[in-house]
């Protein structure tokens, strides 16, 4: 199986090498491809840092609300993630995948001759003055360490440093791993002493390549966050106005008492002068009758003048 993987990354490193004749920069370049290719498990790793750290106050809350029944803990940590839909697990995916690329590469620089054809390829980082044998290993001799310092030990220590900022970087804060951020550091620095130094060059490039993805995904994620911030303010500002106006209007507008007291003198006034009309067109009818009655009085009074003449003017001729 790593023999499998080592021949598949040789013939990849000597396609590489064909097109860039320099042993570094195929390495380096190797790097880019592999980074590629998990980019989308290193951009899930990311992701799930960048919740872990929003949702870590919540977390907080549940850890001291059963910090005395760690069994409790444990199974209310388990259902807080499944309903946040976070994996603890997907941090681990891109160093899963990344294992077996590394024990393959480690293969080949071990085992140059095994696997690469080593006179058409040239071992060295600076080709032209043959320094820095990219199949060289560190060994420190701790016998005479001070007279054995060379620039070979720098590689490790690049390889710690770069491991360590990248940790740190993708740690979520207050983590129950946070020991991991010093540990895993140490450990590649120590390992890297036993390494040849084209893997270490390897593992400092993912490094700083991931640290790159790291802060352009969080660049990318805070422009997102501000904007919607920014959405939010001007949602709340229009809010504040709309109420403000709300406000003005009802301190214009009459309140529910004046209102009501208002349409209630409206009522009276208009009962009032209902009445007043009835009043009035009352007083015009008996005003009619009356006149009517002393119409037909004075018709009847004529009547009797009328003929107690013509008796008078019957009397005179007799």
């Amino acid at each position: 199986m790593i023999d499998a993987i080592a021949e598949l990354f040789s013939e990849v490193i000597t396609f590489i090498y064909s097109f860039v004749p320099n042993f570094g920069a195929t390495i380096i370049i190797l790097t880019v491809i592999v980074k590629l290719i998990t980019f989308p498990l290193n951009n899930k790793q990311i992701q799930t840092t960048r919740r872990m750290q929003k949702l870590q106050p919540e977390m907080k809350k549940i850890q001291n609300k059963y910090k005395d029944d760690k069994q409790k803990q444990n199974q209310a940590m388990s259902e807080f993630m499944k309903e946040n839909k976070m994996n603890p697990l997907a941090g681990c995916l891109p160093l899963i995948v990344q294992f077996p690329i590394l024990i393959g590469i480690f293969r080949i620089l071990r085992e140059p001759d095994h696997f690469l054809n080593m006179e058409e390829i040239n071992r060295y980082l600076f080709q032209s003055a043959e320094f820095i044998d990219l199949m060289a290993i560190p060994n420190i001799g701790f016998d005479n360490f001070i007279s054995q310092i060379s620039i070979y030990y720098l590689f490790p220590l690049i390889a710690g440093g770069t491991t360590f900022l990248y940790s740190r970087m993708s740690m979520p804060a207050e983590s129950s791993q946070k020991m991991m951020v010093y540990l895993m550091p140490a450990m590649i620095t120590v390992f890297s002493f036993s390494f040849p130094v084209g893997l270490v060059i390897y593992w400092t490039m993912n490094n700083i390549f991931s640290i790159g993805q790291h802060k352009f995904i969080n660049f990318l994620d805070s422009k997102k966050d501000d904007k919607e911030k920014e959405v939010k303010s001007v949602v709340k500002e229009e809010e504040i106005e709309e109420k403000m106006e709300a406000d003005q209007e009802a301190k214009k507008a009459p309140s529910k008492e004046s209102k009501a007291k208002e349409d209630e003198k409206k009522v009276k006034k208009a009962k009032k002068e209902k009445e007043t009309d009835f009043f009035k067109v009352g007083t015009e009818k008996e005003e009619e009758k009356k006149a009517e009655a002393g119409g037909k009085g004075g018709g009847t009074a004529a009547a009797q003048d009328g003929k107690t003449k013509k008796k008078k003017k019957g009397k005179g001729k007799k």
